[in-house]
């Protein structure tokens, strides 16, 4: 049951930052403005547009199909990209910034409370992912 559940946080996951990654490269300069408007580091904003789709992308591809070793890092780096994705995010909406999220380039909505909601739920996910190992199978006796 535990493989199950890890392949599924894997799968599902990994597909998600993969997606997620191509929209954004699909407009890159629409994705700078997206994390300029967060007003937190906007002198950034061309350099995160141009890096972060490609480790989304990497970090997806290497969860889903990845060395074991390999998934449990790229699990790790998701689960950092959300911690800082939940701060930016609370960060616009207790500030009172109305703004599209990027989360998803163009298909992405506005900040909201379910954008957290949404956010730390991932979060769980890339951490469960991170904990979940599959159960290495035991040598069965002679």
């Amino acid at each position: 049951m535990k493989e199950v559940v890890s392949w599924a946080l894997r799968l599902g996951l990994g597909g998600l930052f993969v997606v997620a990654g191509v929209l954004k490269l699909r407009d890159p300069g629409a994705f700078a403005t997206d994390i300029a408007n967060y007003q937190l580091l906007p002198q950034y904003a061309a350099l995160l547009a141009a890096m972060l789709p490609a480790v989304e992308i990497l970090a997806g591809l290497v969860l889903i199909a990845g060395p074991a070793p390999w998934r449990r890092s790229a699990a790790a780096a998701i689960a950092l990209m959300m911690v800082v994705f939940t701060v930016a995010a609370a960060s616009a909406l207790a500030r009172g910034i109305d703004i599209s999220c990027g989360c998803f380039g163009g298909e992405s909505g506005r900040v909201d409370g379910l954008t957290i909601v949404r956010d730390v739920v991932l979060l769980a996910a890339a951490i469960a992912a991170v904990v979940l190992r599959a159960t290495p199978r035991s040598a069965t006796p002679p």
